[in-house]
């Protein structure tokens, strides 16, 4: 008896799909295997500006220098600082407001901003004002920072904003002192105006910025019935006498003659790092 012979025969598709296996796994070792395509050079990721941060400084202590009575005010009430009394305009005068002692860092700005409501102007109209390092509350004299001229005057048709020299023994608003040396030097004339000061609402404004060895000082005066400033400036001091500031001053002189200053709407701020 044979016995009967058996013959396998393959299953094509099995060994077909096996191939294709293969053949793909040799192609993911391949690109597995593969060198890194070099890398472009990376850029540097420029360092992130400081956010800048606001904050408000109080101002007090309003006040006319020398008026010891308070005959001259101020009055203040909603928000609003008022000058006036009886020959508040004859003779002219100096009043402040205070704040906190405020050193300027780098990048630091004190930015000053108010309404100021002149009422019975009966002359030319000059006007001066300014921002500083105060010596005194009792007088003007000696105080270090800025003072700008607005107002139409004969003998300065363009205005001037000064630095305060140190040391000096001047009114923050004068050229001279009462032996007639220097007080203060000029950092330059309006950039626009100035114009006469009328009745009417302006709108003041005052920037202080550290920059370096240097302070950039600017200011603006804008009546509401004319969009041309009143008077404007721009300045760089590269001798600043002080870092430090506490008072906004302010003077009508004789050549203002007004029944009354009402400052409303104040803000006075620390813009920075």
């Amino acid at each position: 008896m044979k016995k009967e012979r058996f013959i396998i025969i393959p299953d094509m598709k099995k060994i077909h799909s096996l191939f294709l296996s293969l053949c793909l796994a040799n192609v993911v070792v391949a690109q597995t295997n593969a060198p890194a395509p070099a890398s472009a050079p990376s850029t540097p990721v420029p360092a992130a500006t400081p956010a800048l941060v606001s904050r408000p400084l109080a101002i007090s202590g309003w006040a006319v220098m020398g008026d010891k009575t308070k005959a001259f005010g101020p009055k203040e009430e909603g928000g609003k600082i008022l000058f006036s009394g009886v020959d508040f305009g004859k003779k002219g005068k100096s009043f402040a407001g205070y704040f906190e002692k405020t050193i300027l860092g780098e990048g630091q700005t004190l930015s000053f901003k108010s309404n100021i409501q002149f009422s019975g102007v009966g002359t030319v109209g000059a006007f001066r004002y300014g921002i500083f390092q105060k010596r005194s509350r009792d007088h003007a004299r000696g105080w270090l920072g800025y003072c700008f001229y607005a107002g139409f005057r004969p003998d300065m048709p363009k205005g001037m904003l000064l630095a305060r020299l140190p040391e000096n023994n001047g009114s923050f608003d004068g050229l001279k002192d009462d032996k007639g040396a220097d007080t203060a030097r000029s950092l330059g004339e309006a950039i626009s105006g100035p114009k006469s000061i009328k009745d009417g609402l302006y709108t003041l404004t005052i920037d202080v910025k550290k920059s370096g060895a240097n302070m950039e000082v600017k200011s603006m005066l804008v009546s509401e019935l004319d969009p041309t400033p009143a008077v404007s400036y721009s300045g760089i001091d590269n001798q600043p006498a002080t870092p430090c500031f506490d008072a906004l001053g302010f003077v009508t002189h004789e050549v203002l003659s007004v029944d009354s200053v009402e400052f409303s709407s104040v803000s006075l701020n620390l813009v920075g790092p």
